[in-house]
């Protein structure tokens, strides 16, 4: 069971704006491990500042998400190419130095495969997913490929110092209705004990296949995708600011 691999230290994330810390420690590869800068309770606190940059981020990994700093839009990483959608909805290719606040990266190596064959909405999408689970202790770095008859995603506006909290940054978010768009969705599922670490559930972003639409996944239909799903027995925070 995963749970047996997955040490948790909660009383370590206190160093966290101090050192490179591990969270969690397993006997498996770095292809198992997931490198994540910032802590998400501190986010939601309203802590936006430089935890990594675009190419720490490709360093630890090439499939991920997360924010920017000062919260300027949203990060996907796919195929090892970081994209940024700010809130006028433009996506972005920013360079090597963009700071981040928070992400979760992973070297992809998926071992389960789910094929969507019919015409879903975002609840029976993530419902199957985590119907495949084998754990539900584990993390999961997900991968969903298809066509999107609708995809509703959001971004959210850059923030200056002092910083509100995240729910008063999500509350003037900029929202997309999408249709008939081909893409991906990456992203992770965490387990309920991880809330405070990470955000547990599903953290899901989309980008479209032509790489000029994407945002945080609000909401969806799905027809004709397949998911990919690679577990994760490991997880690293990592504070490269310093």
């Amino acid at each position: 069971m995963c749970f047996s691999r997955i040490i948790l230290i909660f009383t370590i994330l206190m160093l966290f704006f101090g050192a490179t810390v591990f969270l969690a420690v397993a006997e498996q590869s770095h292809e198992d491990l997931t490198s994540q800068a910032g802590v998400f309770s501190v986010l939601e606190e309203g802590n936006y500042d430089r935890h990594a940059t675009v190419d720490d981020m490709n360093k630890y990994g090439d499939l991920g998400v997360g924010g920017f700093e000062n919260m300027d839009g949203e990060l996907i990483q796919l195929n090892g190419t970081v994209y940024q959608v700010t809130s006028d909805g433009v996506v972005h290719t920013p360079p090597g130095d963009t700071g981040i606040t928070f992400m979760n990266t992973v070297w992809f190596n998926p071992e389960q495969t789910h094929e969507f064959s019919q015409s879903e909405n975002i609840t029976e999408l993530e419902e199957e997913l985590n119907q495949s689970f084998p754990s539900k202790d584990c993390i999961y770095a997900i991968r969903v490929d298809g066509f999107f008859p609708e995809m509703k995603v959001r971004s959210v506006p850059i923030q200056q110092k002092p910083y509100p909290p995240l729910s008063s940054v999500i509350a003037n978010q900029s929202v997309f209705n999408l249709t008939n768009t081909t893409g991906t969705i990456s992203g992770f599922w965490f387990p309920a004990y991880m809330q405070g670490v990470n955000y547990a559930g599903f953290h899901l972003h989309y980008i479209s296949a032509d790489k000029t639409v994407g945002g945080h996944v609000l909401g969806c239909t799905i027809e004709n995708g397949t998911a990919l799903i690679d577990p994760i027995y490991s997880i690293k925070v990592v504070n490269e600011k310093l």
